[in-house]
């Protein structure tokens, strides 16, 4: 059985709409923050997860990174003529239970469809609308010399799911992508951080580059400390990636205070999404806007990714 027309909304199950969001957003010590994304997977549908979830999860995440609390999410689909329908409820019933996760409400969703083979079954546009409550806002201009570079979970481990499926390397059924909306582990430790960013496209390399290049300051990481599981880890190998380069999808880096890490810490392994949480590094107040790499036999260097050498198509 084949789909080839629109879904219709109460398949996807309507949350409020965002009025009550505006009407809070007008409160004086309040704002609305939006952030949207578009979201391509390949495969779109995976071991433990699909589209739907990376594109709710990948959204809520980013707002939340910027210190607000997510609400709402609006949906733009586009399904290629004949997508079989049992994948169509997949993704439907993924975007419900993603929501639900993240603690926000559908707001709106609109479907386009397109002929075969002119959109890889199907492809995701998400955003996230949100409201400031007065807390910290998680700037990047809060960082400071000495602030520990904390990761929240397992490196790569999203990009080396996809890889293996598809490569056929079978290491999927060891390393599941690790996909999830992260706002509820963010606010177990957001008064007690600095500044945060999710880890996507570009992997934990790319996050620091931007984050030193941005902030002016180097940042020095010992690869030693990093968190990867060794099934991610060999079938990242297969494709020539290191760890550092590949794609999460539930993975936060912090910027945290030195005095408050073992708190920051002991949090973050309370929470399911960040029991093998970790420090990886600290910033210096070297001015150069440079990342520092302490490799596991004790030499210091800097290290550039190679121009394509991240696979397409990964979110």
């Amino acid at each position: 059985m084949t789909y080839a027309q629109g879904w219709d909304a109460a398949q996807v199950g309507f949350g409020p709409g965002v009025r009550a969001l505006v009407e809070e957003a007008l409160l004086p010590d309040r704002g609305v923050v939006v952030r949207t994304g578009t979201y391509v997977v390949d495969p779109p549908f995976f071991g433990n997860g699909d589209i739907g979830r990376v594109a709710v999860c990948g959204a809520v995440n980013e707002l939340a990174v910027t210190g607000a609390e997510p609400r709402h999410i609006a949906l733009g689909i586009v399904l290629e003529a004949g997508l079989p329908l049992e994948l169509v409820h997949r993704l439907t019933a993924s975007v419900r239970s993603a929501a639900a996760e993240a603690g926000v409400a559908i707001a709106a969703v609109d479907t386009q469809v397109v002929r075969a083979g002119e959109a890889d079954r199907v492809f995701v546009t998400t955003t996230a609308f949100g409201v400031t409550a007065g807390g910290p806002s998680l700037g990047l201009h809060s960082v400071r010399p000495g602030d520990r570079i904390v990761v929240t979970g397992p490196l790569g481990s999203h990009a080396a799911h996809l890889v293996s499926l598809r490569d056929g390397l079978g290491y999927e059924h060891h390393v599941p992508s690790d996909c999830a909306p992260l706002g509820g582990l963010l606010r177990t430790v957001v008064s007690d951080i600095r500044h945060a960013r999710t880890v996507v496209a570009g992997g934990l390399a790319e996050v620091l580059r931007q984050s030193a290049a941005g902030r002016g300051l180097t940042l020095r990481v010992d690869e030693s400390a990093l968190p990867v599981r060794h099934a991610a880890r060999v079938a990242l190998g297969a494709r020539g990636l290191a760890p550092l380069d590949a794609a999460c999808a539930g993975c936060l880096c912090l910027f945290v205070p030195p005095g408050r890490t073992g708190r920051v810490l002991a949090a973050l392994h309370a929470h399911p999404h960040g029991r093998r949480a970790a420090v990886v590094g600290e910033v210096t107040a070297d001015p150069m806007g440079d990342v520092e790499f302490l490799s596991p036999d004790g030499h210091l260097r800097t290290r550039t990714v190679p121009a394509g050498s991240v696979p397409e198509r990964l979110l």
